[in-house]
């Protein structure tokens, strides 16, 4: 009897699904009225002025528009896009030298003979990403994903408890922590509420987020390494990403302690570079560059084979990158059709008719599902924001609760939606296909929904504030 394929061997390659998410945003600007708000110039930004959407011309997207919108995505998404080549390729030589692989083999040895647990590892390596995520966005936690992946696979388990360390804890990190520039900063700055206010009630939501992602990455780890089987990345090849020796065999040589000691620097600058430096995507694209040039002069590479390496590495990530791009080109298809502020309008306008507790968990969804077509943080909080502040206060809700709303809503379907650039960037270079993650992550949405909720219903109840 032929056995019944499970939904999830069902779905289509991730460049399918991307390219029918293009056409149906293209067959929206020919169905959707086309309209727009008026936007004033605030420190820096363009936002929308609440009250002044009016209908304009449609401008119904064609099949060669749709095509044309293609290299506008990649050039939208071209920082993010270099960024991945340029640490993939830098991170490929690093790899060349054996020096990362030793420090992971001698890191899990030691582990095991004092006895700590591999399962303890995953859920404290998790909890680490999300510290990491509070400082720094996901783009910029890119590149770790190889390490998380290397380590996992070192311990027994598969490349997508890996890959789920980096994107669900340094999501949660990211998306739920109190002082995360791009979404609490610039919803603060709109409200005219102080710089992070909130901090405290935003700090044990983080807390609490992290401690249970962590322990659903950790559930899930553990059913892998009690039984290869359960695995969602049984069959994919793992060449040139695990373990290649017997962990016994592991030992550091004075090259490796240098590559390492470049790596170790190279890791300081990712956190310090966007902290307190200021920098993005272009400076640390450059710091990977530099540090590529270091790694082949401390380790005294010959430069032919090091350059080979190198575009080689980088070529290998050339499919992850596109997919940034394809991601971004669903939002070109929809501003250049006009129909994103209509989608917004039609979206936001419904939450006045309830009361700030149904209300404020309808906030939290609308959010998530403007997230998908704005998947950036502040690029949502500057579209949607000046709309739901109003729409909060009319329902009785304080600018801090329409705040944490939008925040859960901004943040708990980075995990899930493909347009999320980053997230696709880590699952190529993790080799897992966009259908297991769903399968795996959605439970995760969901129990951070639940309890982020449990935190946003408290927030409403006591008028959470003081304004």
């Amino acid at each position: 009897m032929k056995q019944k394929k499970k939904w999830y061997l069902k779905i289509p390659n991730t460049y399918i699904i991307l390219f029918g998410m293009i056409l149906f945003a293209a067959l929206l600007t020919w169905v959707v009225p086309a309209g727009e708000f008026n936007r004033v110039e605030s420190g820096g930004r363009m936002l929308i002025e609440n009250g002044t959407y009016h209908e304009v011309d449609k401008n119904p997207v064609n099949l060669f528009d749709i095509f044309v919108s293609i290299p506008k995505g990649l050039q939208g998404s071209a920082q993010i896009i270099f960024m991945i080549l340029l640490s993939s390729g830098t991170f490929g030589l690093i790899n060349s030298t054996g020096a990362l692989e030793n420090a992971i083999g001698i890191m899990i040895k030691k582990t095991q003979k004092a006895h700590i647990s591999s399962n303890t590892l995953i859920f404290v390596i998790t909890c680490l990403f999300s510290c990491l995520g509070v400082i720094i966005g996901p783009e910029i936690q890119i590149p770790f994903t190889l390490v998380a992946v290397s380590i996992a696979l070192g311990l027994g388990y598969d490349l997508l408890t890996g890959v789920a360390m980096v994107i669900v804890g340094g999501g949660v990190g990211f998306s739920m922590g109190p002082i995360n520039a791009s979404v609490i900063g610039t919803a603060d700055s709109i409200s005219g509420l102080p710089l992070f206010s909130g901090i405290g009630l935003r700090t044990v939501i983080w807390g609490v987020t992290t401690v249970v992602s962590a322990f659903l990455v950790l559930s899930y780890a553990k059913k892998v390494k009690k039984n290869a089987d359960y695995s969602y990345t049984k069959g994919i090849s793992t060449k040139g990403l695990g373990l290649s020796r017997d962990i016994s065999e592991y030992k550091l040589s004075k090259t490796d302690k240098r590559v390492l000691g470049v790596f170790l620097i190279l890791f300081a600058f990712l956190i310090i570079g966007p902290t307190w430096l200021g920098w993005y995507l272009d400076e640390m694209s450059a710091a990977f560059v530099i540090t590529a040039i270091a790694v082949v002069i401390v380790a005294k590479l010959d430069i032919n084979i090091a350059l080979e390496t190198f575009m080689k590495t980088a070529g290998a990530m050339f499919g992850a990158a596109m997919l940034v791009g394809l991601g971004r080109t669903i939002q070109v298809v929809m501003e250049n059709g006009h129909v994103m502020d209509t989608i917004i309008k039609t979206i936001s306008d419904p939450l006045a008719d309830f009361g700030p507790t149904v209300g404020a968990i309808l906030m939290s969804l609308i959010h998530g599902i403007i997230n998908f077509v704005i998947p950036s943080g502040s690029g949502q909080a500057a579209a949607s924001m000046p709309i739901m502040f109003p729409v909060g206060q009319l329902i009785g809700m304080t600018d801090q609760t329409s705040i944490l709303a939008f925040q859960i809503g901004a943040g708990v379907m980075d995990l899930i939606y493909p347009t999320m650039g980053s997230m696709m960037a880590m699952l190529g270079m993790a080799r897992v296909p966009y259908g297991k993650w769903v399968k795996f992550v959605f439970k995760v949405v969901i129990a951070m929904y639940l309890v982020t909720w449990f935190f946003l219903l408290v927030a409403v109840k006591i008028n959470w504030g003081p304004f």
